[in-house]
């Protein structure tokens, strides 16, 4: 049967994609660590911009989704970025919280840290980037650039003031 060889070749690209979400995430850096939230995420940022996912719809977004019922909306916020991105954050401080109740925290990971696509069927690309460097259309969700830069920069003052 000719599509026998079609469907090994199709249940061994399914394994791959299976295995490449089988990595668990790190357990939460501050398990007992308040409020919990219907969505949250994180914000990412160094010298290269910020760490942003991509869909497959070709919207940029910060990496986040939702909350499980029995974990914090830290929790999320790094279980989330690990799924997303593969990298292992820590979750400083809330930045802000948006109209839809989406929990963003300022996050941490090592430095120099290189992501890689740990959830192929719902992440297309991982990379750190310019705000700027992004057409408002761009975006996955309205306004996200303005709200990114507009943190960065009150962080950055905030930072240059002290």
């Amino acid at each position: 049967m000719l599509w026998t060889g079609s469907m090994r070749h199709s249940a061994a690209v399914a394994l791959f994609f299976l295995g490449a979400c089988a990595e668990t995430a790190p357990p939460c850096s501050k398990p007992e660590s308040g409020p919990s939230a219907v969505s949250a995420g994180c914000l990412i940022w160094d010298d290269r911009g910020a760490l942003l996912v991509r869909d497959w719809l070709g919207g940029w977004a910060l990496p986040g989704g939702g909350v499980a019922v029995d974990e914090s909306a830290l929790c999320g916020a790094e279980r989330e970025a690990f799924e997303e991105t593969g990298l292992s954050v820590t979750a400083t401080e809330l930045a802000i919280v948006l109209d839809n109740g989406f929990h963003l925290y300022w996050c941490d990971t090592a430095p120099n840290a290189l992501p890689r696509v740990h959830r192929p069927l719902e992440v297309r690309e991982a990379a750190w980037l310019q705000p700027d460097a992004l057409s408002p259309d761009a975006w996955r969700y309205p306004r996200q650039g303005e709200i990114i830069k507009g943190l960065v920069v009150t962080t950055s003052q905030a930072i240059f003031e002290e």
